[in-house]
C-alpha cells in the first residue's frame, strides 16, 4: 500500500488538471473574443445580436444610441433617419443598442463594444438615469459579470470593499466565455428571425417605423401589454427607493468612472455626444428621493459641461400625459414617436 503524500504537497495529476482547466478557459476566451461573443445574454432585443456580428452595417453610421430599457422603448431609429434626412437633405443611418439591466457601467460598456474605434458614429446619444449612476446600483453585480473586461479589473477590485461587488464579479472575463459558448450552442440566435428583422431593418428599438403595417404592429404590442402599468405599479414602484436609490452615491463609483471616460474619449476624438435624461411618469418620479435627484442633476450638469457633451433634461415640461407611457417609467409607441421627433430636432443642428 503506497504511502499517503505529506499534507500540503501537490500531486502532479492535480497540477495537470488545473493546467488543462486554465488552457480550456484561455482557448474559450480567445474563441469567444474572435467570434464577438461579448457580451452574450439570453436574447431579448436586437442588441444581443450585435455581439455575434450577425448585424452588418451597410453604410457608416451618423448616430448611435445607447441606454437602458427606457431608451429601447423611446427611440425609433428608422423614424429618426426619415426625420433627419428630410431636415438635412441627405440620407442618414442610426442604430440603437440597449440593455435590459443597465447601470451606467453597462451602458458605457455597450458604447465601448459597439460604437467606438472605427465604428464610432459622429454623434452618440447616451440615455442616463439617476439610478443608473448609483454607486450601489442593485443590478451592478449582474452588469459587471456580463460586460466587464480585463481593463476594468483594477477599478472593479477597488470597489469591492465599499460596495456590493465581489471579487468573482470582477473576474468574470475569465469565466464568462465558457458560459457564452454554452449559451450559443444551446440556443442558436439565427432562429430568432423577428429580432434579426428589428436589428437589420429597424436599427433596434421596440417599435418599428419603416412599413405601413408598423403602426398596427406597434398598437398591437401596446394593447397586449396594457397590463404593464398596473403590474409595475404594484411590483416596481414600492421598491424604487430601497433598490435603485439605496445608499445613493455617484462620485467614484464604477458607473460614474465609466460614464466620464466615455465622454472624455469621444471629446478627445472630436466626436459629438448628446446625453438625455428620459421622462418618467409622475407616479415614478414621486418615488425618487428629492435629495438624490438633486445630486444626480448637479453631477450630470457638471460632468457633461466639463467633458464637452450636451445634456438634455426631458424629465419635465410636457411629458406628464399618462397616454405617453406603457408603464410608469417606459414610453409607449405614442411616446416613442414624440421622443424620436424631439431627438431629431436636437440632432439636426449637431449634424449640419
Amino acid at each position: 500500500m503506497s504511502a499517503r503524500p505529506p499534507l500540503g504537497s501537490v500531486d502532479a495529476r492535480g497540477l495537470a488538471v488545473l493546467g488543462y482547466l486554465g488552457l480550456y478557459l484561455a482557448i474559450a476566451a480567445l474563441l469567444s473574443t474572435a467570434l464577438g461573443l461579448k457580451p452574450l445574454l439570453p436574447v431579448e432585443w436586437p442588441t444581443d445580436l450585435y455581439g455575434l456580428s450577425l448585424v452588418t452595417r451597410p453604410s457608416p453610421l451618423d448616430v448611435g444610441i445607447v441606454g437602458s430599457s427606457r431608451a429601447h422603448y423611446a427611440f425609433l431609429p428608422r423614424a429618426l433617419d426619415a426625420c433627419l434626412s428630410a431636415s438635412l437633405g441627405r440620407p442618414t443611418r442610426s442604430e440603437a443598442a440597449n440593455r435590459v439591466t443597465a447601470s451606467a457601467f453597462a451602458v458605457a460598456a455597450l458604447a465601448r463594444d459597439h460604437f467606438s474605434g472605427d465604428k464610432a458614429p459622429p454623434t452618440l446619444v447616451i440615455e442616463v438615469a439617476p439610478d443608473a449612476l448609483n454607486r450601489n446600483h442593485f443590478e451592478l453585480r449582474h452588469n459587471v459579470a456580463t460586460t466587464a473586461e480585463w481593463r476594468d479589473l483594477p477599478a472593479c477590485l477597488a470597489e469591492v470593499p465599499a460596495t456590493r461587488l465581489r471579487v468573482g464579479d470582477c473576474l468574470s472575463p475569465l469565466t464568462r466565455p465558457v458560459s457564452n459558448l454554452a449559451h450559443l450552442l444551446h440556443r442558436p440566435f439565427a432562429e430568432l428571425d423577428h429580432i434579426r428583422w428589428m436589428a437589420l431593418v429597424e436599427g433596434g428599438g421596440q417599435y418599428c417605423a419603416t412599413h405601413p403595417t408598423c403602426e398596427a404592429r406597434n398598437a398591437d404590442y401596446d394593447a397586449r401589454h396594457a397590463g404593464r402599468w398596473a403590474t409595475r405599479e404594484a411590483a416596481i414602484l414600492p421598491r424604487v427607493r430601497s433598490e435603485r436609490f439605496a445608499d445613493y452615491q455617484i462620485e467614484g463609483g464604477l458607473g460614474a468612472l465609466a460614464f466620464t471616460d466615455l465622454l472624455a474619449s469621444r471629446r478627445a476624438a472630436g466626436l459629438a455626444t448628446l446625453v438625455i435624461n428620459l421622462p418618467v411618469s409622475e407616479a415614478y418620479q414621486r418615488e425618487i428621493p428629492p435629495a438624490d435627484y438633486e445630486q444626480f442633476q448637479a453631477w450630470i450638469h457638471a460632468t457633461t459641461e466639463a467633458q464637452g457633451a450636451r445634456y438634455l433634461d426631458w424629465n419635465r415640461g410636457d411629458w406628464t400625459d399618462r397616454q405617453l407611457y406603457l408603464d410608469p417609467d417606459h414610453l409607449n409607441a405614442r411616446g416613442a414617436h414624440k421622443a424620436t421627433a424631439a431627438l431629431c430636432r436636437a440632432l439636426t443642428d449637431a449634424l449640419h
